[in-house]
């Protein structure tokens, strides 16, 4: 069993990054996050967008600080990086997706000078990351106006009996005719809560979803590919070859 570290700072931190913490009712905790804020928070009166970003399963939220500089830096845009371990839903059997959604982004707009809209959140994540990402978005259209996954993990989202880990990705349309032919698969998915939102987000929601052809979650990615095609939802699917399962990769 991992251990809970609520709290994880660096050692030091970019500039303009600052190590910060919100109390969670849900968990009865103090969490960690970090934020970025632009150059110019401090000298002006300015409100900016946000973007929130989840890191991977045994991650925390100083995991991708350092990885993602070259997205974040120099932008006119907040970026957080909170800490959305699974270990603190599975430990304290609380839904971490509840402390995002319910505590973590009421507690940025509240803090920040942000403009606390949908056309200005925004939601990335890598892997486990990226599919909570992908998944929130999908759920919550009212909240994200655009989401972008690298190397997102799907299979769980499927259903708890199929595994598409490790499996080459040329099988990826036989796997998905099989999911859409046996309802099990709809049960508490993510292929039915596509269908279920699928009115509420084609053309409202801008979908970004990156994999590397060497990674083991290229079949994951590719039925997800797939049924959104088939519900005739706008996306952007950027395979970048040769990168394994890896932020650094992929950017």
């Amino acid at each position: 069993m991992l251990s809970i570290n609520y709290l994880n700072p660096l050692p030091f931190s970019p500039e303009h990054v600052f190590h910060k913490t919100y109390y969670s009712q849900i968990l009865d905790h103090e969490i960690g996050y970090y934020i970025y804020l632009p150059p110019d928070y401090e000298e002006t009166d300015h409100r900016y967008p946000v973007f929130y970003h989840l890191h991977g399963w045994t991650g925390n939220e100083s995991s991708d600080v350092l990885i993602m500089e070259k997205c974040y830096r120099h932008q006119q845009t907040i970026f957080v990086f909170p800490n959305n371990s699974p270990v603190l839903e599975t430990r304290e059997h609380l839904p971490i997706e509840d402390v995002i959604i319910q505590e973590l982004i009421p507690h940025i707009d509240d803090t920040y000078r942000t403009f606390p809209t949908r056309e200005n959140r925004f939601i990335s994540g890598f892997s486990m990351g990226g599919g909570m990402a992908f998944y929130y978005a999908v759920k919550y259209p009212t909240i994200f106006s655009a989401v972008t996954a690298y190397a997102g993990t799907y299979h769980h989202y499927y259903h708890k009996d199929y595994l598409t880990v490790g499996t080459p990705f040329e099988k990826a349309p036989e796997l998905y005719q099989t999911m859409i032919r046996e309802k099990k698969y709809f049960e508490k998915s993510i292929i039915q809560l596509l269908n279920n939102q699928a009115a509420a987000i084609r053309n409202h929601l801008k979908i970004i979803l990156h994999i590397g052809t060497k990674d083991v979650l290229f079949c994951d990615n590719e039925i997800l590919r797939l049924h959104l095609e088939a519900l005739c939802i706008p996306h952007e699917y950027k395979i970048i070859p040769g990168a394994a399962h890896s932020l650094s990769d992929i950017l």
